[in-house]
């Protein structure tokens, strides 16, 4: 992965379909430049709901960016942390300059000039911290800062994006002698003046620079230049019109609210791709865990848990449970005579034809070792369980596998020990497993190819045998 802010990469259908927002975006801004004066209807609560999305939107995505930086330790995403930081704190004092935002006058700033001066140092500051990113990235690109540093810059750059809001609010609203004059009797008027121009100058050259610098590697990269182009729409249909409550100024205002929010919807998108992908992993490493990768069946790890869990099942229930051990009939030999990939490939197929074979929803065929599997049967008697062992012998027989160093038949055989118990409170479930194979040693001992079931406990000692095939 990219060590950069939004680390999934941009895939060429991402990048084509956050290119076609873009485009629509620019066709909605143009019709905003045609019909930008014609009057729509007043909605007063307009403009708190606008704010509020920006200032909402711009500080998570600045909380994401700074948490993002403390993991990465690269330092563009610091300052471009700062930039959303910035623009969703001077939203604060420009809401008190500008009448019908917080109160029906301006709180602060009686000067009509005072809101126009806080959209050009808002819009205007926010390009430049932008621009600064851009150069940050190009000359540092994924060089880590140490931890101290880290440390560092993580309390310097906000420090300085507050101080910033404060000068800038305090210039906007009692320092505006020091400022040049935007607007005339008629109020507002940012079109005809440098410093409006000079916005849309920064807009372009942000959008510029992020591209360039990025080449929008990273799907965070990618929906940084759509917020930059859109930030620059919003900004060119501000210009335009400045009269409110009309198309362009509609326009202008969604427009700024999809830029605020552009960056932080792919955030969104790949916290969501990052918990799919994480259930995927744990999915696998719990199937890794849990199962036998050669034979596809349940591992000894599995085998364990699951015979101790039906144990304590039975005792609670007052039922059987029964346990089949099996071991293959010279396999040593088998290996040696005809090499380990078809051992291996002997195996899977045994471990397919027993799973065939133990198909109860309860059942739980694993590879208990080596050559050795195992089938624990829940609620069955001896008579079930020797049923699903000769069936298990059956199907193993049927394979016809060749087997021509050891086996009388010629073919792959196995030996089977069958344990079937009834629990008590405070039996061990090794029990089960120390009856099975001792039964399987008494099946092995007696000739193999055979199934041995250990006699219950109402029954004389000893163990049945039965020859298979």
């Amino acid at each position: 992965m990219p060590a950069s802010f939004v680390t999934q990469p941009a895939s060429r259908r991402q990048r084509a379909g956050l290119g076609t927002i873009g485009g629509l975006f620019l066709g909605f801004a143009a019709v905003g430049l045609c019909a930008s004066g014609l009057p729509l209807p007043r909605l007063a609560a307009f403009l708190p709901f606008y704010a509020g999305i920006i200032v909402l939107t711009n500080l998570l995505t600045a909380y994401l960016l700074a948490a993002q930086f403390r993991v990465t330790g690269l330092l563009s995403i610091a300052v471009l942390s700062a930039a959303y930081l910035f623009s969703g704190l001077i939203v604060v004092p420009h809401a008190l300059v500008l009448p019908g935002l917080v109160a029906a006058q301006e709180l602060i700033g009686p000067d009509p000039q005072s809101a126009s001066w806080m959209w050009v140092l808002w819009h205007g500051g926010f390009a430049v911290l932008v621009v600064a990113y851009a150069w940050v990235e190009w000359r540092l690109g994924v060089r880590k800062l140490p931890k101290a540093a880290l440390l560092r810059w993580s309390l310097l750059l906000p420090a300085a994006v507050v101080a910033m809001v404060g000068l800038f609010g305090f210039l906007a609203a009692r320092g505006r002698d020091l400022l040049p004059v935007l607007s005339d009797e008629n109020g507002a008027n940012l079109s005809h003046c440098p410093a409006g121009w000079a916005v849309i100058l920064l807009g372009l050259v942000a959008l510029l620079a992020v591209a360039l610098a990025t080449r929008c590697r990273t799907l965070g990269q990618t929906s940084l230049s759509l917020a930059m182009l859109t930030s620059l729409l919003e900004a060119v249909l501000t210009l335009h019109g400045d009269a409110r409550f009309t198309l362009g100024w509609y326009l202008a205002r969604v427009i700024g609210m999809v830029s605020s929010g552009s960056v932080l919807a792919m955030f969104l998108y790949e916290i969501v791709w990052l918990y799919h992908r994480l259930t995927s992993l744990t999915d696998t490493l719990e199937r890794l865990a849990f199962v036998d990768g050669m034979t596809g069946l349940a591992n000894r790890r599995q085998f364990d848990q699951r015979l101790e869990a039906e144990w304590a099942r039975a005792v609670r229930d007052e039922k059987a449970i029964a346990l089949i051990m099996l071991d293959v009939d010279f396999f040593k030999n088998f290996n040696d005579r005809y090499g380990h990939p078809a051992g291996d490939e002997c195996l899977r197929q045994l471990a397919r034809a027993i799973a065939n074979v133990a198909r109860r929803p309860g059942d739980l065929p694993a590879r208990y070792g080596g050559e050795e599997f195992a089938v624990i049967l829940p609620e069955t008697e001896e008579e079930g369980a020797l049923y699903v062992a000769n069936c298990i012998a059956e199907a193993i027989h049927r394979l016809g596998l060749r087997h021509e160093a050891g086996t009388p038949l010629g073919v792959v055989t196995v030996s089977q020990g069958v344990a079937v118990l009834r629990p008590k409170s405070g039996d061990s479930w090794d029990l089960l497993k120390v009856t099975a194979d001792e039964a399987l040693y008494e099946a092995k001992k007696t000739g193999r190819n055979r199934t041995a079931i250990a006699a219950s406990p109402t029954e004389a000692d000893g163990v049945r045998m039965w020859k298979m095939g």
